[in-house]
């Protein structure tokens, strides 16, 4: 049945904007897929560290449950599956980027599959990640809750932190040129933006964060063994951080915008001359910059291309491509330039 929400309608000037219209209700875009068979699935923890700490409560500093103690801090909340058949002999790790938490990768807002699905369908060993202070890997609260007790730290004390507000995101991740007004061939769906707003998160921006989200990355890396890196955004800048850290176990490098400057970004170096990196970037921006910056990997060696998605006949694609609704023609791009440039992919998985 259907359910009113919200539309686009061309408006004079050639933009579009919302109104209230007969949309499918959320799910019903969902693609009917083979029933997926699973080797393994599961969820854990990496990184991070067990440190004391005191006050442990922003409330009764006197009661049996805030006595100061041992927390965790900083880790890395991980969710995995494997498929039955494996097709790849690597994993695939999706990392997330600012504001934002694994659930960018499980499912779209209109209810399709996302990228952890899809390409487990596609034969891969799939990890995706909550990076820490976010999501299910929960967050260090001491500087907060020590603004609320004695000795009073200043607010000055708490980590920087933001959360995309609805119309930031509208440009930020080009929706459109202003808010509530759209690209004429925008492929995120809109009808669904409210889902995708209750999945944005508050999201530290202190200094140290990207270094323990590289670190994190590093810690999953020697659990897992041998895989690819993804990274979405500032995702990108750190899985290029942690690959340039394990250059013998990260096979590929694969960047989703977010790369000639990303937070974290490492100069090019050894990761040019030894990880395969692909970087793509969407519609209704300047692609000089991004193929600039594979230009000069490839200026030192390495094997590395970006793809500008209208150069593959892929059009209206924002920052949140991902979740928009050719994002599988997107993923079919991925994996076709993992078969061609990463050595030896093609195969069973690779045990531990």
């Amino acid at each position: 049945m259907a359910r009113l929400a919200p539309s686009l309608k061309a408006s004079a000037s050639g933009g579009l904007f919302l109104l209230l219209a007969s949309v499918p209700a959320y799910g019903q875009h969902q693609k009917a897929h083979r029933p997926l068979h699973l080797a393994a699935q599961g969820t854990f923890y990496v990184g991070g560290s067990i440190e004391f700490r005191s006050p442990n409560s922003s409330t009764d500093i006197n009661s049996p449950r805030s006595l100061p103690g041992n927390i965790a801090v900083h880790q890395m909340y991980v969710e995995y599956q494997v498929p039955e058949q494996t097709k790849y002999r690597f994993p695939i790790v999706f990392m997330h980027g600012g504001g934002h938490t694994g659930e960018f990768f499980r499912t779209t807002p209109d209810g399709r599959e996302g990228w952890f699905t899809s390409f487990t369908r596609r034969g891969f060993a799939v990890y995706d990640v909550d990076g820490p202070n976010r999501g299910r890997a929960g967050w260090d609260p001491t500087n907060r809750f020590a603004t609320t007790q004695p000795p009073f730290l200043p607010p000055t004390a708490m980590e920087e932190a933001n959360i995309y507000s609805e119309q930031s995101a509208w440009t930020a991740f080009r929706w459109g040129p202003t808010f509530r007004t759209a690209y004429p061939n925008r492929k995120f769906p809109l009808a669904y933006v409210k889902n995708y707003l209750k999945e944005i998160q508050p999201a530290y921006r202190d200094a140290p964060e990207n270094r323990y989200i590289q670190q994190d990355l590093k810690a999953l890396v020697d659990t897992i063994g041998p895989c690819i890196l993804l990274g979405w955004s500032t995702g990108t800048g750190n899985v290029m951080v942690a690959a340039s850290g394990r250059l013998y176990k990260v096979k590929a490098v694969i960047g989703i915008e977010g790369f000639p400057g990303a937070e974290g970004n490492r100069p090019p170096d050894e990761l040019a001359a030894r990880t395969p990196f692909l970087g793509i970037a969407g519609d209704n921006l300047d692609p000089a910059p991004f193929k600039a910056y594979t230009d000069t990997l490839v200026g030192l060696g390495g094997d590395a291309t970006t793809i500008w998605l209208p150069d593959a006949g892929l059009f209206g694609n924002g920052h949140t491509m991902a979740l928009e609704l050719n994002n599988e023609k997107i993923a079919d791009l991925i994996e076709n330039w993992i078969v061609h440039h990463v050595p030896n992919v093609v195969g069973p998985l690779k045990q531990r």
